[in-house]
C-alpha cells in the first residue's frame, strides 16, 4: 500500500494550514479508491488527507483538482461532504497530487459487523438517511453552484455502455453474458434526466453517527452529471443484494435497515422520478461492475500491482456472478 511521506508534507502542512509537526498518518481507506489518510499533529488537531493510489485502474478516476472542484462546490448545501481545506496540484510534497479536508469522525459501515455495532433504530435511520442525502444531491441545481459544466450530461448511458463495453475482451462465459447484457441495455435506452451524480453512492461510502445520522459523503471522484437514477441502481445494488451476489458489502441486510423497495419509495417521494423502469438501472449497475471487475481483473493477470494479495480468480467469479445478474434484472 502506499504510504503517505509526513516528514515531506509537513512544511507544506505547516505553511498552508498552520498545523504543527511531529506529524502521524494512519491510512483509514485505501483499496482501489483514492486512499484517504488521517494526519494528526503535535496539538492533536486532525485532517483528512485523499491521495490517488499508486496504480490508475480506471481511466479518468483520481483528478484531486476535480474532486476538490466538487466538495468545494457542494459544501453549504444540503449536501454533507467534509470541509474542504486546501489543494496541492504540485507532486513535489508526496510524489501525487493531493487534497486536505477536514477530519469526520464516525462509523462507516463496510461490513456487517460493523452493520451490527449499531442499534436496528440506528440503522434505520441510517437507511433513510442515506437515500435523502441523495435525493438532496439530486435536486442540487449544477449552475447555482459552480458546476454547471461538470461531465457531458447529453448521452451518458449510451457512453457508459461504450465505455465499459471496452472491458469484454476475450471469449469466455462472463464475456458472453456481458455482451449480451449489453444488447439488451442498448436496444432498452431509456429517455434521461439529467443531475448530478455521485459515481459510486452506497452505505459505506459514508460517515455515520451512532444514532444514525449522515455526516459526510466521501469519495467524489467518480461525480459528473448525468442520469440520476443510475445512482440509484447503484445504491440497490449494494443494498440486501441477496445470495447471488453475497461478496458485496455486507450489513444491509441486518434488522432495522429498510428494505430497498422502501429505498427506492422514499427516493421517489423526495424527487418525483418515475421509477417504472428502475430494474432497467439495477441491470445496469451490475453490468457495469461487472465490466468493472474484469477489467481489474485483467490488470493484475498483466503484472499491474505485483506483489498484490489480490486473489484473481475470485475476481473472475465475481465478475461472471454480476454479469449473470445484470441479466436477471433486466
Amino acid at each position: 500500500m502506499t504510504a503517505l511521506p509526513v516528514e515531506r508534507l509537513g512544511p507544506w502542512l505547516r505553511e498552508k494550514l498552520g498545523l504543527e509537526p511531529p506529524f502521524t498518518a494512519e491510512l483509514i481507506a485505501g483499496g482501489r479508491s483514492n486512499l484517504t489518510y488521517r494526519v494528526t499533529d503535535a496539538a492533536g488537531r486532525r485532517v483528512a488527507v485523499r491521495r490517488p493510489p499508486a496504480t490508475v485502474e480506471v481511466a479518468g478516476a483520481h483528478d484531486m483538482a476535480r474532486e476538490h472542484r466538487i466538495q468545494s462546490a457542494l459544501h453549504g448545501t444540503a449536501v454533507h461532504v467534509p470541509t474542504p481545506l486546501a489543494l496541492c496540484e504540485d507532486p513535489g510534497p508526496i510524489g501525487a497530487p493531493f487534497l486536505v479536508t477536514e477530519f469526520v469522525a464516525g462509523p462507516v459501515v463496510r461490513d456487517r459487523a460493523a452493520a451490527a455495532a449499531l442499534g436496528p433504530q440506528a440503522r434505520r435511520r441510517i437507511g433513510l438517511a442515506l437515500v435523502d442525502e441523495l435525493v438532496a444531491l439530486h435536486r442540487t441545481e449544477p449552475t447555482a453552484i459552480g458546476l454547471g459544466n461538470l461531465g457531458r450530461p447529453d448521452g451518458y448511458l449510451a457512453r457508459q455502455l461504450r465505455r465499459w463495453s471496452g472491458a469484454i475482451t476475450e471469449d469466455s462465459k462472463t464475456a458472453e453474458l456481458l455482451r449480451e447484457g449489453h444488447r439488451a441495455l442498448r436496444a432498452g435506452l431509456p429517455d434521461s434526466a439529467t443531475a448530478l451524480l455521485h459515481g459510486d453512492f452506497r452505505l459505506d461510502n459514508v460517515i455515520v453517527s451512532e444514532t444514525g445520522d449522515i455526516r459526510a459523503v466521501l469519495d467524489w471522484e467518480l461525480s459528473t452529471r448525468g442520469d440520476p437514477l443510475t445512482d440509484l441502481g447503484w445504491l440497490l445494488l449494494y443494498w440486501q443484494p441477496g445470495p447471488d451476489l453475497n461478496f458485496l458489502p455486507g450489513g444491509s441486510e441486518l434488522d432495522g435497515f429498510p428494505t430497498a423497495t422502501e429505498l427506492a419509495e422514499r427516493y421517489a417521494a423526495g424527487t418525483g422520478a418515475d421509477l417504472g423502469r428502475i430494474d432497467y438501472y439495477r441491470g445496469f449497475a451490475a453490468w457495469r461492475l461487472a465490466a468493472i471487475t474484469l477489467g481489474v481483473r485483467d490488470r493484475y493477470r498483466s503484472g499491474a500491482g505485483a506483489g498484490s494479495t489480490v486473489d484473481v480468480d475470485r475476481l473472475d467469479t465475481e465478475a461472471e456472478l454480476l454479469a449473470a445478474a445484470a441479466l436477471s434484472r433486466l
